[in-house]
């Protein structure tokens, strides 16, 4: 007995074939070739991410954590601050560790942005006052161009230290400094209300006891004589209003004053000195140079 085919049969078969006639097998196998070698390079990239992270990440976290502050602590110790006080000023300035500072006429000084872990120094050239931060792990330094050096964990000094003068001095107002000098071995440990003299010519130092308030009224805007002599009294008055002042004859350098001024003008301390001595002076007006600048004023003190 024949059994008779089923046309639904046979029109599936037919529909297939004709399918399996439309599909390319080289170009779908192409293609998958392309999928596979795809999903295998973003397999490799991925390992490789993860292998370089764990690379540069201790490099990274290490530069910015260790060798990124070292390289700023470095760096900027190389980066200096210079403050200068003009004639008949004082200027007060804050140190990066917050120590103040007040710069008498015609002084300056330099410290860095940024003090090290090791120290902290400055330099001077004049006269300053030093209210010192108290730090027992870091000494606080001060160096003269003559080689002078005051060292302190924290305290309260005077330098006068000006390169026109032949003695440079420190006094001690509040803790203790030792104080040392290029030329000379010797080192001296101050006490409050002491004071250290250095001779620049032969480096000797000496240490003898101090009027702190008359070393140091001139931060508070006033000049403080105790039988100081004429000569003496004219190199302060010079720096504080800026003028050159002349002293004519040796005996007048013998002249000694006690006094004290505050707000008064140059004019009015000349006028007082004169009715205290057999004095007089003269004054004599800037000169116009060349290059559109002006000189100082001259003033001559002569006997009478």
């Amino acid at each position: 007995m024949v059994e008779k085919e089923n046309p639904d049969s046979l029109n599936s078969l037919l529909e297939n074939y004709e399918k399996q006639k439309t599909i390319d097998a080289a170009a779908d196998w192409k293609q998958l070739r392309k999928r596979i070698t795809s999903d295998r390079n973003k397999h490799l990239f991925l390992n490789y991410l993860r292998n370089a992270a764990a690379i540069l990440l201790p490099l990274f976290l290490t530069y910015q954590y260790v060798l990124q502050p070292v390289l700023n602590r470095s760096g900027a110790t190389k980066e200096t601050v210079t403050v200068t006080s003009a004639p008949g000023m004082v200027t007060k300035t804050i140190l990066p560790d917050g120590s103040e500072v007040w710069l008498n006429a015609l002084s300056s000084l330099t410290y860095p942005q940024r003090f090290t872990e090791k120290d902290r120094t400055v330099q001077l050239s004049g006269e300053a006052y030093f209210k010192v931060v108290s730090d027992k792990k870091h000494r606080f330094n001060v160096e003269t161009p003559d080689g002078m050096n005051v060292s302190a964990y924290g305290t309260e000094f005077n330098v006068n230290a000006y390169v026109s003068e032949n003695h440079h001095e420190v006094t001690l107002a509040k803790g203790n400094v030792e104080v040392s000098a290029k030329e000379s071995p010797q080192k001296e440990i101050l006490s409050v209300g002491e004071k250290a003299v250095i001779n620049l010519q032969t480096g000797n130092m000496s240490v003898s006891p101090a009027d702190t308030y008359v070393e140091t009224a001139w931060k508070d805007g006033k000049m403080v004589f105790r039988r100081e002599k004429l000569d003496k009294i004219a190199e302060k008055l010079s720096r504080k209003f800026g003028v050159n002042i002349c002293l004519e004859g040796d005996r007048l350098k013998e002249y000694e004053y006690t006094a004290t001024f505050t707000d008064e003008t140059l004019e009015d301390i000349l006028d007082l000195l004169k009715r205290s001595a057999p004095i007089t002076y003269s004054i004599f007006k800037q000169k116009q140079l060349d290059n559109e600048t002006f000189t100082r004023r001259e003033i001559i003190i002569k006997s009478k």
